[in-house]
């Protein structure tokens, strides 16, 4: 499997897990920690995410360099 299709399926499983605990925690009237679930959760994915975009932009700096 591409890395791309890796990183899908790996966002995919943390919104699960995240959609999951933040349900449990907030019908347990832990509403703080269901929103710092929330918010922990955000960080992760974008910590996988901003990589990838970072080398969109250095690829297409360097397409852009060329001409």
């Amino acid at each position: 499997m591409g890395e791309g299709v890796n990183l899908i399926f790996r966002i995919a499983g943390l919104a699960i897990v995240v959609s999951i605990l933040f349900t449990f925690l907030k019908q347990a009237g832990r509403d703080e920690y269901a929103y710092m679930t929330l918010l922990v959760g955000l960080a992760i994915g974008l910590l996988w995410v901003i990589p990838v975009i970072l080398e969109l932009f250095e690829t297409v700096r360097s397409l852009f360099q060329l001409y």
